[in-house]
């Protein structure tokens, strides 16, 4: 018995810890709420088998993250980019190229060497797969007095389109496209393995990432000038602490006279 009453104020912990990071969390982009499930352990299988399910505790088999759309602040940084729909933006850490990350945070901004990237340094790709650079100067045509010549443009503007073009702008007139930033999508996105930082990397229960164009195959559009807000509804994230704490509360006063009655019989 002390044992099942065991494995209820473990979960009950679980429930608390999951809860307790939605509700720190809720102020952070593009953060999605987690979930934690929980099933009966059956100790006699036997006894399923003929209708007698004899419970001996529950457990906590994973924690999953909610994927349902977050409200979208309008910022009115260009490269501030916010998703509406399922996909996620496919990052590169230079430390490990071999394996992507993943985030809804679309908070980007040009590095030094002109790339389109997070604070952390994380390369934003595009839907071909490559970094995204923003070159500082363009090489364009002009027509002077009916003779055309190249003339060296100074980059003076940067927009986004909602299916991911770049357009970037040089000299005040010219506009080029110099990429298409990438969405990734999934079997099961809410499978993804957290990694901190809002980040998460794929695992054999999400699929594997398949970096594309936005607005294709149901990967979403892009919102130039707004950031994606948490999905966390704090009424229900309060009713949810308070449930947890009663749960541990119970089971720890009945862990206690668990104890004191065994302790008579020894």
């Amino acid at each position: 018995m002390i044992s099942v009453i065991r494995s209820g104020m473990s979960a009950a912990l679980s429930d608390l810890d999951v809860t307790s990071n939605n509700i720190a969390n809720a102020a952070t982009t593009g953060y999605k709420k987690r979930e934690a499930s929980f099933t009966d352990v059956y100790a006699d299988t036997v006894a399923i088998s003929v209708g007698k399910r004899v419970g001996s505790g529950v457990r906590t088999p994973e924690i999953r993250f909610n994927g349902s759309q977050g409200n979208l602040k309008q910022t009115g940084s260009v490269l501030d980019l916010a998703i509406e729909g399922q996909g996620m933006f496919a990052l590169r850490d230079e430390n490990n190229p071999g394996e992507l990350i993943y985030t809804r945070d679309g908070a980007f901004a040009i590095d030094l060497d002109g790339e389109i990237s997070t604070t952390e340094g994380y390369k934003v790709l595009s839907s071909n797969g490559n970094p995204i650079t923003v070159p500082m100067r363009a090489a364009a045509a002009i027509d002077a007095n009916g003779v055309e010549a190249l003339a060296d443009l100074p980059l003076t503007g940067v927009s986004v389109r909602s299916d991911g073009a770049v357009e970037a702008t040089y000299g005040g007139n010219r506009i080029f496209v110099v990429a298409k930033v990438g969405l990734a999508g999934f079997a099961d996105a809410n499978r993804l393995t957290a990694i901190g930082n809002n980040l998460f990397r794929q695992n054999a229960r999400s699929g594997a990432g398949v970096v594309g164009e936005a607005i294709t195959d149901g990967r979403g559009k892009i919102h130039s000038g707004a950031l994606e807000m948490s999905n966390i509804d704090m009424t229900s994230e309060l009713t949810k602490l308070i449930r947890a704490q009663q749960t541990f509360s119970g089971t720890s006063r009945l862990l206690q006279s668990e104890t004191e009655m065994v302790r008579k019989f020894l």
